[in-house]
């Protein structure tokens, strides 16, 4: 079996780190260190943290949790147990590591236009998906189809990441049972 390749311990590692401690707490010695690799090779592969930084969002974003959940259900159920691993993943943490496209915006997006750029194309793909469903579910009848199926979308999503927010400052699930009541419940 091959070993991975230098970048590509760089860059899993970096995800790991920057999603339990943030991107500013971090520094390129922490992520070779953790790595196993020589600080050296970092500036072989990477033009700054920033640039890391960027590869991480895009790499979280294009690795979601999107794809764990079998087909097999409505699109509607499909949905909520989407949501359902990701809440998951949030409790087993005990609230400490949320989506690291949220935390990455929210930490980055005022101070890196290059971060900002790749949390904006990875919610903008995962609101995309969530969109896709909602359509599904307005041809399946489970949703009505007057209603606007990109808003709802967009909506789910940030309602989504507010629930994250709040149910780490809260070290509490009732934030997230909120959004499944109301989303799953009220919504759609």
């Amino acid at each position: 079996m091959p070993r991975p390749s230098v970048r590509e311990v760089i860059v899993e590692t970096a995800v790991a780190q920057f999603h339990r401690h943030g991107f500013a707490a971090c520094s390129v010695d922490t992520i070779t260190r953790a790595a196993g690799v020589p600080k050296g090779s970092f500036y072989n592969h990477f033009k700054s943290k920033e640039d890391l930084g960027a590869e991480v969002v895009a790499r979280y974003a294009a690795k979601s949790a999107w794809g764990a959940v079998p087909h097999g259900r409505g699109p509607i159920e499909h949905l909520r147990a989407r949501f359902g691993v990701l809440r998951d993943g949030l409790v087993a943490a005990e609230f400490t590591r949320g989506c690291l496209i949220g935390n990455m915006g929210a930490e980055r997006a005022d101070h890196s236009p290059l971060i900002r750029e790749q949390v904006e194309a990875g919610l903008r793909g995962w609101s995309g998906r969530i969109t896709e469903a909602i359509r599904e579910a307005q041809r399946a009848g489970e949703v009505p189809a007057d209603r606007d199926a990109d808003r709802l979308g967009r909506f789910v999503l940030d309602a989504w990441e507010g629930a994250i927010i709040r149910a780490k400052a809260a070290k509490s699930a009732a934030p997230l049972d909120d959004f499944f009541a109301v989303v799953f419940g009220t919504l759609l």
